[in-house]
């Protein structure tokens, strides 16, 4: 199929580790940059609008993130099937699942902000977001949900170009949304006084100005990508039902992680909103710490994806030993950054000096850091999963990190207090990380290439 050898990176030939370092690069700078991005929002929200602005953004904090990923993991599901045809050099193939892609992102991203946005009300509830901060928060968490269509979009158009190989042009956009919500959150929080709203309605901006740059980008300069309605039609039912259910199974994968986070969040909602800010700023650094298991996770589903497309499963593992190892010298980084610098970062972030802000905020990052590491074996295993369709043991574990998020959030952090928050993630990393290894282990007939005749 013709390509744009500047734009894409075929995963299914050459070294391993340097193909996962390449395609694994510019997403950890995008995931980076979005960070950065979340913790300058954060910074300001804190500085120009007070620590109670903060709770405010905070104590949604864990709902918007359950929408964010799972329309990350939903477009990066779908895109596996253009991942495979695009391995297996089938350009009529492409066009189809391109086609299913962007019908199932459109239909999907509609029914949720339906639903979202009629269930506000039960949502807040649900989250016990106390009542000197329900107002700014209800303000802010409906405009986050009216622009669930634009996440999706963007997340569909990176998610897209992310499986023909290109990781570098979705970080071009993202740094230039990035600079404009900056830019944004300054204005409306600022001169204008929009308060919290206003940091809501810069990042919805932003991200429409994202997806509508992404999408002029694919039609302008990836013509093997564009479908018709005949594309669609030769799609058979069976096709589509299992691009659909690999996309909603590594979206559910996320979702699942992230309903586990909105429980908790629930139960640190009720402790207050000391903690509530405590909480939002640790989460600020920690998922800093966090970016190389998507950016890898996603780099080795779409090599496990295009490599199986390709017949060629043997190179699979080699993969996920690479990333393997390029995560754990990040840990390395992170850990020493974290006993250095944490206590400044964190005073950064809040613009704070209470000390029990500060205090809680540096247990959180204490005890969850040294535990990164099964964590990260978990989120790389996940995703290689995924990529050679074995869709259903990563949901297994998605689901087992739930069930232990819950019942810190129902019955041990009412008790146990903050401490317990802390000591409840790092629990859950651990017992999937021994469920994840041994369902790798069951698969590994899959990791070997199949005999000529199968071929």
């Amino acid at each position: 199929m013709p390509t744009h050898k500047s734009r894409v990176l075929d995963m299914t030939q050459g070294d391993p580790f340097r193909l996962v370092l390449q395609f694994s690069l510019p997403l950890f700078c995008s995931n980076l940059l979005q960070q950065v991005y979340n913790l300058t929002d954060t910074a300001l929200a804190g500085h120009l609008l007070g620590s109670a602005a903060l709770a405010e953004i905070g104590a949604t904090a864990a709902l918007y993130g359950l929408i964010m990923n799972f329309a990350f993991g939903m477009n990066n599901g779908l895109a596996l099937t253009v991942s495979r045809y695009f391995g297996a050099g089938d350009e009529d193939g492409v066009r189809r699942a391109v086609g299913w892609m962007t019908t199932l992102s459109v239909s999907v991203s509609l029914v949720l902000t339906v639903v979202s946005v009629l269930g506000r009300d039960a949502l807040l509830t649900g989250l016990q977001v106390p009542a000197e901060v329900r107002g700014g928060a209800a303000a802010y968490l409906t405009v986050i949900l009216l622009g669930i269509p634009l996440t999706m979009l963007y997340n569909m158009e990176a998610s897209l170009l992310r499986a023909v190989g290109n990781s570098v042009t979705p970080l071009l956009f993202l740094l230039f949304s990035s600079v404009l919500n900056i830019g944004l959150d300054v204005a409306f929080m600022g001169p204008l006084g929009m308060g919290v709203c206003g940091a809501a309605v810069a990042t919805v901006l932003a991200q429409g100005v994202s997806a509508l740059l992404g999408g002029v980008y694919i039609l302008r300069s990836y013509p093997e990508l564009h479908f018709t309605a005949a594309h669609l039609r030769k799609t058979t039912r069976h096709a589509v039902t299992n691009m659909f259910w690999a996309g909603l199974s590594m979206g559910l994968m996320s979702a699942i992680y992230n309903l586990g986070s909105v429980a908790l969040q629930s139960s640190i909602n009720a402790l207050g909103s000391v903690y509530i800010t405590a909480q939002t700023a640790a989460r600020r650094v920690a998922e800093m710490y966090f970016i190389p298991g998507s950016a890898l996770g996603i780099a080795v589903a779409t090599f496990s994806s295009q490599n199986l497309g390709a017949g060629r499963r043997s190179r699979i593992w080699q993969s996920t030993k690479a990333a393997t190892v390029i995560y754990m010298v990040w840990w390395l980084f992170v850990v020493a950054f974290t006993f250095l610098c944490g206590e400044a970062v964190l005073r950064g972030i809040t613009g704070s000096n209470d000390a029990t802000i500060i205090s809680n905020a540096m247990l959180y990052l204490k005890v969850s850091v040294p535990l990164i590491p099964p964590m990260g074996v978990l989120v790389i295993l996940r995703n290689m999963l995924q990529g050679i369709q074995h869709t259903v043991e990563p949901l297994m574990a998605s689901a087992l990190e739930l069930i232990g998020k819950v019942i810190f959030a129902i019955w041990i952090v009412p008790v146990h207090g903050y401490r317990a928050v802390c000591f409840c993630e790092p629990t859950t990393w651990v017992i999937c990380f021994v469920f994840i290894v041994l369902a790798t282990w069951h698969c590994r007939a899959d990791l070997r290439d199949a005999p000529a005749q199968e071929k």
